[in-house]
């Protein structure tokens, strides 16, 4: 065991060096060198002799410690795994929108976790002609725009129709970029049926005519039919961000979409979001 604890400790900080120059602008990577000073600790704790009885504190101080972190352990990896498998709904065509969630910025342009995630967005755009794109994400800690309006160049160079597009900029974490992203949606549906309501009234048509009730059926089908809100991200990311929508609107049928994370981003994304999804549970913020 203290040969074990060590060598986790010796990776911690090696990856931790290794994020730091390659991957910098990602957040948390302060876990890992804490990891690694933790993992010091309890191989120090193993190696000391134990020459109390198993009645004195120092004793059971140890079995607490060491018991502790397999429970730990155990719990984060289960959590780590649940992550890796989460699924909510299934695919489906046309989906009337899409939440794009936002990632960090590398040096003020797409990071490889956002170029993934514009890749699938590209390609379902392309395959399903009529739904709509929200791009949700402001401007983070090291760059000078907002990842929306990055998200919404890319989106055009490859082809996408601006008409299709809805920017949010504000939003700075998970849960704002969800909550932000849902009232985009609900108020740009709201403006979408007022500006063709004011086009027919200056025809000389109005609502009440039997000829145009098509424009009272529009206005309705969110109380006939939930619309069908794809929400794409990372897989790590996706129970976050689907407990955060059905927690601010659980009246919408939500279905994910999974973009691939970058192999050597993939233990840090987990890890990071196995802390957060637990945290969250025991603060019920999720």
């Amino acid at each position: 065991m203290f040969i074990l604890f060590l060598l986790i400790g010796i990776a911690s900080l090696l990856y931790f060096a290794f994020l730091f120059t390659t991957a910098s602008y990602v957040a948390s990577i302060w876990i890992w060198p804490l990891l690694g000073v933790m993992h010091f600790l309890l191989a120090f704790l193993y190696k000391k002799p134990s020459q109390w009885k198993r009645s004195s504190l120092f004793f059971r101080f140890k079995v607490f410690c060491f018991t502790g972190y397999l429970l730990f352990s155990l719990l984060l990896t289960g959590i780590m795994i649940f992550l890796g498998s989460y699924k909510k709904g299934n695919a489906e065509k046309n989906l009337d929108y899409i939440l794009l969630i936002g990632s960090e910025l590398e040096n003020n342009a797409p990071s490889p976790t956002m170029k993934n995630r514009l890749k699938l967005a590209v390609l379902y755009a392309e395959e399903n002609p009529t739904s709509l794109f929200v791009l949700v994400g402001g401007r983070g800690r090291h760059s000078a725009s907002a990842e929306s309006s990055v998200m919404f160049q890319r989106l055009l160079r490859e082809g996408i129709s601006s008409e299709r597009l809805l920017m949010e900029f504000y939003s700075k974490n998970t849960e704002n970029k969800i909550r932000f992203g849902l009232n985009s949606i609900a108020k740009w549906s709201e403006e979408r049926y007022l500006e063709e309501l004011l086009v027919q009234s200056e025809k000389g048509h109005y609502l009440e005519e039997d000829n145009y009730s098509y424009l009272k059926e529009e206005a309705l089908e969110w109380e006939d039919r939930p619309p069908n809100i794809g929400i794409l991200s990372s897989q790590y990311q996706l129970f976050q961000c689907v407990r955060f929508a059905e927690k601010e609107n659980s009246y919408y049928h939500y279905i994910t979409l999974s973009a691939e994370e970058p192999l050597y981003l993939v233990p840090h994304y987990y890890l990071r979001e196995a802390f957060l999804v637990l945290f969250g549970r025991l603060f019920h913020q999720i």
